[in-house]
């Protein structure tokens, strides 16, 4: 046989060699691309996911800043009710809204899911249900403990009629939220089907305030008819602060803003009934602004906070505050006491007045 050329076993060679190094190459454009496509697509979906979080905080927060403002907004206690089952609608299925009377449950408003719905969709074609608080175990349980109850939807625990009229499973579980008003539970309301806890608790709790406002919007305008005239107070005076009903004073030393009426030292339980009722509609309505303040502007609240100037962050809705707060309360009674002040110490600064910020003028007496 004769032998193959030199030149031709040389080009056979290279072309073995480039053809291993073109596919090599072209092995590792390909993990290369594959690599950075997936990083890119990665950061993105990271970057979009991140977003779409942000946006959520943001609109769940705005979301239920308006749902505190409708709750305050309400003038009487059927639009209250109409409200709360009307902001909570993203966060239960089902609800109904129960006042309680002489040991009657009765249903004031109700969202069922919409196989069972009325036609019209009205709550006030809904059908009556009223019955003895006895008949559902869960509502005694919250009528007795003034806190929540997550119960499973059976005849026994939320009586035959509620079971009936919702259509529940004997598997379901249901959860009752009270509407505290003072010391006493004036109405439940009752959630089922996709039940996010902690949000309708929230709203709960401000419906039973906004309930007890209206209570004693009577009492304190006939406080604030009679008022005497305010007058001039020291430069500094002392006044005790109780922090619940039965709670321990905490004597608190504060400067004169402006013109009020002098006030008074007086231990709680020297304070008569219409001024412990005044003391504590304060308190309340304290929290309430406060809890807007946050749930407006929580990015602002937490950058204040984060810098030591919440005041500065927050000065305008601060300001407004304090102005209502000034208005409704701080002259119905010489011995009222700025709770709005304290609140915002507690709940913004952390227990340190510091972090309010040195712009922050103070409390209002």
């Amino acid at each position: 046989m004769t032998p193959a050329p030199p030149t031709a076993t040389w080009r056979r060679v290279c072309e073995e060699y480039f053809s291993r190094l073109i596919e090599d190459l072209e092995h590792g454009v390909e993990t290369e691309v594959e690599s950075r496509v997936t990083a890119a697509m990665e950061a993105t979906v990271r970057g979009a996911i991140a977003d779409a979080v942000g946006e959520s905080r943001r609109a769940l927060a705005e979301q239920l800043n308006q749902a505190v403002r409708r709750l305050r907004k309400s003038t009487d206690a059927d639009e209250v009710y109409s409200v709360l089952l009307d902001v909570t609608a993203p966060f239960a299925e089902q609800a109904a809204v129960f006042s309680i009377h002489d040991g009657q449950v009765h249903a004031e408003r109700m969202r069922r899911p919409a196989q069972i719905q009325p036609g019209d969709g009205a709550a006030r074609s809904l059908p009556a249900l009223t019955f003895p608080i006895a008949q559902g175990a869960a509502f005694s349980t919250v009528l007795e403990t003034r806190d929540p109850v997550v119960a499973m939807s059976t005849p026994a625990e939320v009586s035959p009629g509620l079971v009936g009229l919702f259509d529940h499973k004997p598997d379901e579980r249901v959860y009752l939220f009270p509407l505290a008003v003072g010391d006493t539970v004036a109405g439940i309301f009752y959630a089922a089907t996709r039940v996010q806890a902690p949000l309708v608790e929230m709203l709960a709790e401000v419906t039973g305030l906004r309930l007890q406002a209206l209570a004693e919007v009577p009492v304190v305008a006939a406080v604030a008819a009679g008022a005497a005239t305010p007058a001039p107070m020291p430069a500094a005076t002392l006044v005790t602060i109780a922090n619940h009903v039965g709670g321990k004073p905490e004597p608190v030393a504060v400067k004169n803003a402006e013109p009020q009426q002098p006030r008074q030292h007086k231990e709680w339980f020297d304070l008569s009934r219409v001024e412990q009722q005044q003391h504590l509609a304060a308190q309340r309505f304290a929290r309430v602004l406060v809890a807007e303040m946050r749930l407006a502007t929580p990015e602002r609240f937490r950058a204040g906070r984060a810098t030591g100037n919440i005041y500065g962050a927050l000065k305008q809705p601060m300001e407004d505050a304090r102005q209502k707060f000034r208005e409704i309360h701080m002259s119905v009674s010489p011995t009222m006491v700025d709770y709005l002040h304290l609140e915002m110490v507690r709940s913004l600064a952390d227990d340190d007045p510091n972090n309010l910020g040195p712009e922050y003028p103070g409390p209002l007496v």
